[in-house]
Order: structure tokens, then C-alpha cells, then sequence
């Protein structure tokens, strides 16, 4: 073997593993980061290589003596019980400033599938009450019927306003919150057992919606009904649709998991799953609080304009979270 000619081939990646140990002794294990550990293990590996190469070929003693020496620091990072800990308040930042949007942005294709059956849904639900009024009785559930749209705002503008208090707002949310996570598991179920069950389960709700939104529009309320779905609504109806997309990431890991085994592809799909579903609860939350206090007041207290500008905000502020990539992502 040419001693010269090798050490000149592979000193740039001897070199890379010294930088990426140095950096590696200075800062935890967390901050390192994925992608450098992986090339840091895959230079130690070709540095073990390396060094049986040229043990076999030649001894030159300072040339092993180096090999020797940059093989054993790859062994104890490699090797080394644990490591520094993430601390916890450090990882809980990196989960929602980089890990919970990077869920959603690897599914984002999964996501515009469950809005697309929803926003299908609310086309047909509306466009059927534009056509005849009397297919609301048919699409809406019948608790909505006890009175028009006009006099229902009549009579909600007209009485005091039934969230007065933070105890009542607290109550109440914690209420809707509680039936719309149940809502988004069951689209969750859906789609992850049928796939299909989950797009419908999605274009029904959206119908529902749309219907309803078809009935205060031909009674001449449309703006108090955006008022008073709006707040809520920016967040409840995404997290229903991050809900039932999650439902279609495991159900294709189930059914469609292409060359992979089920096993390995749910492992697979399990960090987007799990991040989905946690950051899908946490906005439903937020969105049960608001729905129980915000969005019940009335015009008296908060214009409608402020009300649904206030929701195109939150919407606004939702999407740019999760779907934007951050500069300083890692």
C-alpha cells in the first residue's frame, strides 16, 4: 500500500471526525443533533477501517498511533453509557418550537386530504340548502330547528350575556372541549381502522356545517353566525381535520404500508401520530375556553367585526405555526 497516497485519500475525513468529537465533547448529546451524530458514528466506523487497513499494510507508528487514538475517542462517544440529558424545559421547547410543527409539515399531504373532505362537505351542505331551505331539516340535526337563525339572534342579542363569570367560561369550555376530543378520536378511529371511515366521517361534519351556514345566510345572519363560530372555529375545525389526518397516517401504515411490514411502518409513522394527535388535543383545548367564553358574547359587549377578525388571526397564527419552516430549525 502506498502509505502516502491513503493518508492523503482519507485525512479530510479523519479530520471531519476530529471536528465533529471536538464539538461533541463540548456540547450535551440533544444539541448535537441527529444528523451530525449519524456522520460522526458513520467517520468513527470508517476510521475503525481505516485503521485495520493500515495496520495490516504497514507500521509506521505515527500513523497508527493517530489511528489508534481517533478510533478510541470514536469508541467513547459511541459507546458511552446515556450522555447528557436533555434538560426537561429544553426539550419541551424544541417539542413545540421545531418537533410539533415538523409532525404536521411531513403529513402535510395527508392534512389537505382530511380538509379537502371537510371543505367538500361544507360545499355540498350549503349549496344544498342554497337550492331548497327544506334540505336543512334533512342535513341539520333536528336540536337546531327550535327556531329560526333571525330569531335566534334576536333573542341571544336581546338577553344578558350568559358568560359572565370565569368559573361559568371555565364549565362550559371544559364541556365542549371534553365533546370535541371526542369527536377528533373518533375520526382518529375512523380513519385509521377504514381510511375511508375517516373521509367520510370528515365530509359529514363539513355538510353539517355547511347546511348551517346555508340557513343564517338565507335569513340574512350570516355575520353573527361568523361571529359566533368563528373564534372557536379557526382552531376547532383544524384540529379535527389534524385529527382525522392522523388517522389516515396510521391507516396507511396499517393497510398501505407498500414494502414495509405493518410493524415497521407504523413504527414509522408513530412520531408524526403521536404528535399529531397531542398537538390536535392541545388546540381543541384552547378552542373549548375560547368557544366558552369569547365566542358567547354578543354584540353588546364585542363587536362582530372584531369577533371574526379576531378569528382570522388565530387561523392565521395556526397555519403559520405549524406549516412554516423556521430558519433556526435544527
Amino acid at each position: 500500500m502506498d502509505v502516502e497516497r491513503f493518508i492523503a485519500a482519507r485525512r479530510p475525513q479523519w479530520q471531519q471526525l476530529e471536528e465533529l468529537l471536538a464539538t461533541a465533547d463540548k456540547v450535551p448529546e440533544w444539541e448535537l443533533g441527529a444528523e451530525r451524530i449519524q456522520e460522526l458514528v458513520r467517520l468513527y466506523r470508517l476510521a475503525c477501517s481505516d485503521l485495520n487497513q493500515a495496520r495490516s499494510a504497514t507500521a509506521n507508528p505515527a500513523l497508527l498511533g493517530y489511528l489508534n487514538e481517533l478510533a478510541a475517542r470514536g469508541y467513547r462517544f459511541v459507546y458511552r453509557g446515556g450522555g447528557r440529558r436533555q434538560p426537561a424545559r429544553e426539550a419541551v421547547r424544541r417539542f413545540f418550537a421545531f418537533e410539533l410543527p415538523a409532525a404536521f409539515r411531513r403529513e402535510r399531504r395527508l392534512v389537505l386530504a382530511a380538509a379537502a373532505a371537510l371543505l367538500l362537505g361544507v360545499a355540498v351542505g350549503f349549496a344544498a340548502v342554497l337550492e331548497d331551505p327544506r334540505n336543512g331539516r334533512d342535513l341539520v340535526p333536528a336540536q337546531f330547528f327550535t327556531e329560526s337563525p333571525r330569531e335566534r339572534v334576536a333573542r341571544i342579542e336581546s338577553e344578558e350575556e350568559r358568560i359572565d363569570t370565569v368559573e361559568k367560561a371555565l364549565y362550559f369550555g371544559a364541556s365542549l372541549y371534553t365533546h370535541n376530543i371526542k369527536v377528533a378520536l373518533l375520526a382518529f378511529s375512523l380513519g385509521a381502522l377504514t381510511i375511508l371511515g375517516g373521509y367520510w366521517l370528515l365530509f359529514y361534519n363539513g355538510v353539517v356545517l355547511g347546511a348551517v351556514a346555508g340557513l343564517y345566510l338565507l335569513d340574512g345572519v350570516q355575520l353573527f353566525f361568523l361571529a359566533w363560530v368563528g373564534p372557536h372555529g379557526a382552531l376547532e375545525l383544524p384540529a379535527i381535520v389534524f385529527a382525522g389526518a392522523a388517522g389516515l397516517v396510521a391507516g396507511k401504515a396499517l393497510w398501505l404500508p407498500g414494502r414495509l411490514s405493518r410493524g415497521a411502518a407504523l413504527r414509522r409513522a408513530l412520531p408524526s401520530l403521536w404528535a399529531m394527535l397531542l398537538g390536535a388535543a392541545l388546540i381543541l383545548v384552547v378552542a373549548g375556553l375560547i368557544e366558552g367564553s369569547f365566542s358567547q358574547m354578543t354584540a353588546k359587549a364585542v363587536p362582530y367585526a372584531l369577533k371574526v377578525g379576531a378569528a382570522a388571526a388565530l387561523f392565521a397564527a395556526l397555519v403559520v405555526y405549524l406549516f412554516a419552516t423556521r430558519r433556526s430549525e435544527p
